[in-house]
């Protein structure tokens, strides 16, 4: 069996808990790789997303570092909105090709607890479980009674839930951080942290680059 996993969403910017999550994802269910899948154009553009090269250009970065990280631009190089469905349905026709009778394919599509909800509600929904494996990261705001409830709300699911240490690193918190002028150098992979720096990411417009230094507060 060669199971490939898949980590999809803007990665705006890709952090530490992603890779943290992906390496748990290789080290319990004994992945071949997991591809780090920066979106397009996504059919639900949030304001603030960065431009996908400078996006692309960071989770490559951060995947450098480890043999079984792997950087795609198949959503990057798409044109239009890009969808997760048909990247799911694009790498299982290329693993497929590339291993034909040889060995089975399985695609593992790593989801955070918190975007569970989209994924119950999505229309294409049975479609979409039936192209993958779920493997769901816990937050720390979700428990075990919670998750065997998601279990029950996606019956279509083969389902698998993450052991990984909780903790509340998102990017959203990465752009306020830098925002404030405080320092995120050990909340995302170190190249990441020198793009941040170099290209002024996420820093007020009046600030023309992030130096990395804590603001002083006024009195």
């Amino acid at each position: 069996m060669i199971d490939i996993g898949i980590m999809g969403g803007a990665f705006n910017p890709i952090h530490s808990r992603h890779l943290m999550v992906a390496q748990a994802a290789i080290d319990q269910l004994d992945l071949n790789r997991v591809i780090f899948v920066p979106s397009g154009e996504p059919p639900h553009k949030k304001s603030g997303l960065l431009d996908k090269e400078a996006r692309f250009a960071m989770v490559k970065a951060a995947c450098a570092g480890n043999s079984r990280f792997e950087a795609s631009r198949s959503e990057i190089d798409r044109p239009g909105q890009t969808w997760t469905i048909d990247t799911l349905y694009e790498f299982k026709a290329r693993y497929e090709k590339k291993y034909g009778a040889r060995q089975k394919v399985r695609l593992n599509f790593i989801i955070g607890e918190d975007n569970l909800p989209i994924l119950r509600d999505y229309s294409r929904r049975a479609e979409f479980l039936s192209l993958c494996r779920l493997v769901v990261s816990p937050r720390a705001t979700c428990d075990a009674a919670a998750l065997e409830r998601w279990q029950d709300e996606l019956p279509e699911a083969d389902m698998v839930i993450l052991e990984a240490p909780a903790n509340e690193v998102s990017s959203t918190m990465i752009r306020d951080w830098i925002d404030q002028g405080r320092c995120v150098r050990y909340l995302v992979h170190e190249a990441v942290y020198r793009i941040l720096v170099k290209e002024g990411y996420y820093a007020p417009a009046q600030n023309h680059a992030f130096t990395g230094k804590v603001k002083r507060r006024t009195k």
